[in-house]
């Protein structure tokens, strides 16, 4: 086996091999890159609240076993609604040429709770009217908030060995966690791995850390609520011992100046 890398030289001519090889190179390297990801979204894709539209960033999207690439920013329409709306992502093969097989993404928002098999959520959101939707989150548990809010909790995120939360939620957490003076040795190791991971975090990773930090054996995998629950506690439970402490300190240091 070999492989052929072109030399961009002038008045060098590219032959056909050289050409496929430049083909085969570059669709190769991002299948092995995410062969072992689960099907969903890989990278990108922010979600962003403009006017009346919803924007989608560009990213990296998996499909069955073929990876998919979005290089340009979608804008989907959406008004408030008396129901749960989901903006999602609707993936059809088309096989029909001899030449090529075309994947094409379609975006849009429903009120449908139901969704496909070739289906995929991006977010959801509950607007009412008169009201305005948000993409920025007061903290933590407001990622939660029922109305008016943008949610990424359920969105289908692909990462090593199954589904998992979207990385947005994840450094968030973990932004929090580095601010907080009262974080312990593992919250502050975890942070700095969700931080400095590229994409997802996979979600044995996230469930191992809970049970470890809360003393709670977890094992669910694939329920993004609850994942995204537990890890809302654990902030809970480090900002309040962050008060306590910063009131132990400061009790501590009136007695030293007496």
């Amino acid at each position: 086996m070999q492989n052929l890398y072109p030399l961009f030289e002038r008045n060098r001519i590219l032959k056909k091999e050289l050409l496929w090889s430049l083909r085969d190179y570059s669709f190769a390297h991002i299948q092995l890159e995410y062969q072992e990801y689960d099907q969903g979204i890989l990278r990108g894709y922010e979600i962003k609240v403009r006017e009346n539209d919803l924007v989608i960033g560009p990213g990296i999207f998996k499909y069955g076993n073929f990876v998919c690439l979005q290089t340009e920013e979608e804008r989907i329409p959406y008004s408030p609604k008396e129901h749960l709306q989901y903006l999602r992502m609707k993936v059809e093969v088309d096989r029909t040429s001899q030449d090529y097989i075309a994947y094409k993404m379609e975006y849009y928002v429903t009120t449908d709770e139901k969704k496909e098999e070739n289906e995929f959520e991006l977010c959801r959101f509950h607007l009412r009217s008169g009201a305005r939707l948000r993409d920025q989150y007061r903290d933590f548990g407001d990622m939660e908030t029922e109305y008016d809010t943008v949610s990424l909790i359920y969105s289908d995120w692909g990462g090593l060995g199954g589904k998992t939360l979207s990385p947005a939620i994840i450094k968030y957490f973990a932004r929090i966690v580095l601010e907080s003076e009262n974080s312990q040795l593992e919250d502050r190791s975890f942070a700095y791995l969700c931080l400095t991971q590229p994409g997802t975090i996979p979600a044995h990773v996230l469930i191992s850390y809970i049970s470890k930090r809360s003393g709670i054996r977890m094992e669910t995998v694939g329920n993004n609520q609850l994942i995204y629950r537990f890890m809302r506690s654990i902030i809970e439970e480090i900002q309040k011992g962050g008060e306590k402490s910063a009131g132990i300190r400061k009790e501590r240091h009136r007695i030293l100046v007496d």
